[in-house]
């Protein structure tokens, strides 16, 4: 009887002391930011993670940031993906622009090298993906004010706010991106 006491209370003791310890050693990694999981959007020699909401969410969501390591170097890497949906056409856009309400503004012109255009189901998906790693700190103070717009300009030119849940999602992959910056 009191071994079987004795096994429960060990068993119980050591259950609290690992899930003590693993909460201990998440809030202690620098590189622990809830909501960030493995990305589907990464490529066959990248370790790449982004926020949950971006890998998973049934929107056609504009902007996608992932951040990882090159698995042949260790070395970082975030990129930002810039995606137009459309059902009759490609937009063909060669700018794109971001604003905040604050009056920041950034803007990309687009390379051809680094867009795709693919057919899926019934949507033309025009697709622009390039490096940030030097503006990660930049963006993140843009994406932490409230009222965020895209513009893609092009053969027809496409305007968008984004929502606020998709923002919260972008601003916790950049401190997932600056937090595997810093560690380096």
């Amino acid at each position: 009887m009191i071994l079987n006491q004795l096994k429960a209370t060990l068993l119980l003791f050591t259950l609290l002391i690992g899930g003590c310890t693993s909460t201990l050693k998440s809030l202690l990694d620098p590189s622990y930011i809830p909501g960030i999981v493995q990305s589907r959007y990464g490529t066959l020699n990248q370790s790449s993670f982004t926020h949950k909401y971006l890998n998973a969410s049934l929107k056609a969501l504009p902007i996608i940031i992932t951040s990882g390591n090159f698995k042949n170097n260790g070395k970082t890497f975030t990129e930002i993906e810039f995606k137009v949906y459309n059902k009759v056409k490609t937009i063909n856009y060669q700018y794109i622009e971001l604003y905040n309400s604050k009056g920041a503004k950034w803007e990309w012109e687009i390379y051809p090298k680094h867009k795709t255009i693919k057919k899926e189901k019934h949507f033309f998906v025009e697709s622009y993906k390039i490096r940030i790693d030097s503006q990660v700190e930049q963006l993140l103070k843009f994406f932490e004010d409230n009222a965020i717009y895209l513009k893609f300009i092009g053969d027809v030119n496409n305007f968008n706010k984004l929502d606020e849940e998709h923002r919260l999602a972008l601003i916790q992959i950049l401190l997932f991106a600056e937090n595997m910056q810093n560690q380096v």
